[in-house]
């Protein structure tokens, strides 16, 4: 951050008389061809793109600041996970955690990897996805085609408005449900 615009005419032009051309870091000035201020740090610059990870630099060509820590650039799509770096191309973060990229749909279950093409995330656990209407009933996989999912509990859809009533299923068309009980 320069002191003033006058400041960055004197850089640029050198028509104002100072010794140094100084920009402000904190309380103190610095001379921005050859340093960097780092949220009040004064560091040499250094490298082709000089960056500032919290209060320290790095130089941003050939690494990358994950959440306040420097980590090397690496792979064909570096990315961070959480502090960690990785390679998107053939990894993925998982809730904080590197997987490997797999399958045709990679997807993350919580911290685990999956194929989402063949499988499903039902409350945190990964379920074979199966069926014509693949769904899932708290952590198992059901066909909603033919099965409903009554308050955690798998059961048949039959007849002619298939219900749940509590974790029973029923028939809407011929029975009641009074406060979670057939009537």
């Amino acid at each position: 951050m320069y002191k003033s615009s006058l400041l960055v005419l004197c850089c640029l032009f050198s028509w104002i008389t100072l010794s140094v051309c100084q920009g402000i870091c904190g309380f103190s000035q610095y001379n921005p061809a050859f340093s960097i201020c780092c949220k009040g740090v004064i560091q040499p610059k250094s490298g082709l793109k000089p960056s500032c990870c919290g209060t320290r630099a790095y130089d941003a060509a050939f690494s990358m600041c994950c959440s306040g820590i420097i980590q090397p650039r690496s792979g064909l799509q570096p990315s961070c996970c959480g502090t960690r770096g990785y390679d998107a191309k053939f990894y993925m973060c998982c809730s904080g955690t590197i997987q490997p990229r797999s399958g045709l749909q990679p997807s993350c279950c919580g911290t685990k990897g999956y194929d989402a093409k063949f499988y499903m995330c039902c409350s945190g656990t990964i379920q074979p996805r199966s069926g014509l209407q693949p769904s899932c009933c708290g952590t198992k996989g059901y066909d909603a085609k033919f099965y409903m999912c009554c308050s955690g509990t798998i059961q048949p859809r039959s007849g002619l408005r298939p219900s749940c009533c509590g974790t029973f299923g029923y028939d809407a068309a011929f029975r009641k449900c009074c406060n979670g009980r057939l009537c």
